[in-house]
């Protein structure tokens, strides 16, 4: 069989028994066939289905190419409302890769997930917030302020990420001791993104008495 033969049996692997193809595991074969030069508007057809089996296998594949995936970018950003949480933990980790430069706005797709009801959801949102780069940041301030949130608490947490150093430990202190989960959220990212500055919020966010924060 030829490389393309081959390429093309796994696809077709795919679509035709879905759930197989996922529980086999081999997603992994059809991703190195992708860093092996498959042309990516391949996975675009993957990424649009509306089985949760084959979004399961395109949304990994795209998570795993990382910014190479940044051309079905808009595909991708569908996928973080799924109703499969894996689908929409991979779809996470691909747009806090991809969401830069003229697609930088998509990240705010991850920093709603701060406010998802499931728990694995919300702390992957958190570490991939913790992570990301200023531009992201302030990308996701502009969205909620241009869709009228201008004094919501997305839009509030991140203008504390975006000062930075300059609110001070006593303003993340005051926001892990919040009343509002989202905002002890926030306040556990901007802990963490200054460790350097103030290490000892860390400690601060391990004594608070929302558990979430802990392992965080």
């Amino acid at each position: 069989m030829t490389q393309n033969g081959a390429e093309e049996q796994l696809i077709d692997d795919l679509m035709t028994d879905p759930q197989r193809f996922d529980e086999d595991g081999r997603a992994h074969a059809l991703l190195q066939r992708y860093f092996a030069g498959l042309p990516l508007d391949t996975l675009r057809p993957l990424l649009r289905s509306d089985n949760v089996f084959v979004q399961r296998t395109a949304s990994f594949i795209a998570s795993e190419l990382g910014s190479q995936a940044s051309g079905v970018i808009d595909d991708v950003v569908s996928l973080v409302s799924s109703s499969d949480m894996h689908v929409q933990w991979y779809a996470m980790e691909a747009l806090a890769v991809c969401a830069r430069g003229e697609h930088v706005e998509e990240f705010a797709h991850v920093v709603e997930m701060l406010a998802n009801t499931e728990v694995p959801l919300r702390r992957l949102a958190m570490r991939l917030v913790a992570n990301a780069e200023l531009p992201q940041i302030e990308a996701a301030r502009r969205h909620f302020e241009s869709s009228g949130q201008c004094h919501g608490t997305h839009q509030q947490g991140l203008l504390a990420l975006i000062a930075g150093s300059r609110i001070g430990p006593a303003v993340i202190v005051a926001m892990l001791g919040d009343g509002d989960a989202l905002v002890r959220r926030y306040g556990a990212i901007a802990a963490r993104r200054l460790m350097r500055e103030y290490p000892g919020l860390i400690s601060q966010v391990r004594s608070t008495d929302d558990p979430e924060l802990h392992d965080f």
